[in-house]
């Protein structure tokens, strides 16, 4: 009798160590699924072409906050802000045109699409 209830603990023992086995697997599964996720959503490109206009927005404000005049500064600095101040207003610009850039290219996109639907069907 004693053999037949160690028999039943060992073949208990052994499926509940496999249930656990199958759980772990999901779990490391579920894991692996959300770090993918999460890096595919948070790369640059996927967002930017998620919400295009966003990102143009924040690329504009960027720039010119990045380059905006700083009166006071400059009345202060020496001669080395004006070096700092160029590299600012390049950099603004060129942030501006290609925030624009994208925005054109979003928006020749939509307005393809647009023409598309409006397009009669010729099935």
């Amino acid at each position: 009798m004693s053999e037949a209830k160690l028999s039943n603990l060992e073949k208990k023992k052994k499926e509940l160590e496999e249930e656990l086995v199958k759980i772990q697997g999901g779990i490391d599964k579920s894991i692996d699924e959300v770090k993918e996720g999460v890096s595919t959503n948070m790369d640059p490109k996927n967002i930017i072409r998620k919400h295009p206009l966003p990102a143009v927005g924040a690329s504009v404000i960027i720039g010119f906050l990045l380059g905006r005049d700083r009166k006071d500064s400059s009345r202060v600095s020496s001669n080395n802000s004006g070096s700092n101040f160029g590299i600012s207003r390049e950099l603004k610009r060129m942030l501006a045109k290609k925030g624009l850039s994208l925005l054109m290219d979003y928006l020749d996109q939509q307005i393809s699409s647009m023409r598309e639907k409006d397009k009669p069907s010729t099935d």
